[in-house]
């Protein structure tokens, strides 16, 4: 017998929110399979928190933007460009778990797939199959081309496509519904076989997890706004990662 999946969008460190969540969806560990989305931590106040939540109801995340750039840092040095007092990395440490919640995260898969869902944290390449598209696009990806390619500039703030760009799910014609977050200014997508998750919890909106097969949403609103959605930004010259 297949077990309910509930879903989850980017919690980001929203460990309250993620508990009311859990109540209020009545999800049992052992009996359901709880799946993260991606961006479990940073920005939020409370990473380990969350971090200590999911392992305790044995839920399977997959890697958003943020956690990948945690193990990028923890192996190679590259210094993520995160807040200071939404700072995984500080929460961690201030709680002697920044090893092991990185040997975990170590773990995460870039995206899971069932008989008729797929989730990943950002998005699907055009033409590329999950396996063979590069980390930088399933974490990072909102606007792209036909064939995949990316604004040569930076769009994370952007809420129009460039020239030449769509959103990646306009070019998505598969059979499977895909659940992804990422995308908070663009808020809860619920339509065809899309859904995005992302309604900008730690921005002061709301958390938003999806039953399957249900198809069934549930929402908590955020106790306060942790940080500010940052401003809509016009192109710039910087590359995008």
């Amino acid at each position: 017998m297949k077990r309910e999946i509930l879903f989850v969008g980017d919690i980001q460190g929203c460990s309250q929110e993620l508990a009311e969540l859990l109540k209020i969806a009545g999800f049992q560990a052992g009996r359901h399979r709880l799946i993260p989305v991606g961006d479990t931590i940073n920005r939020g106040p409370d990473a380990p928190g969350v971090l200590r939540m999911l392992r305790e109801v044995q839920a399977e995340p997959i890697l958003g933007n943020h956690e990948w750039a945690l193990l990028r840092y923890m192996e190679s040095g590259e210094i993520p460009d995160w807040p200071r007092g939404g700072n995984a990395m500080e929460q961690l440490l201030g709680e002697a778990m920044l090893e092991e919640s990185v040997s975990w995260i170590k773990s995460w898969p870039f995206s899971r797939e069932g008989e008729d869902w797929v989730a990943v944290h950002a998005g699907l390449h055009p033409v590329l199959p999950v396996a063979e598209t590069q980390p930088g696009f399933l974490t990072r990806v909102r606007f792209c081309d036909r064939d995949g390619n990316l604004p040569p500039f930076k769009h994370n703030h952007l809420t129009e496509p460039p020239a030449g760009f769509l959103p990646w799910f306009d070019y998505y014609q598969g059979p499977r519904t895909v659940m992804f977050g990422h995308w908070a200014r663009l808020g809860l997508v619920n339509r065809g076989k899309l859904r995005g998750l992302d309604t900008g919890c730690v921005y002061g909106g709301e958390l938003t997890g999806l039953w399957w097969p249900e198809d069934h949403l549930v929402r908590v609103s955020s106790r306060q706004p942790y940080r500010r959605l940052p401003a809509e930004s016009p192109p710039g010259s910087a590359k995008t990662v």
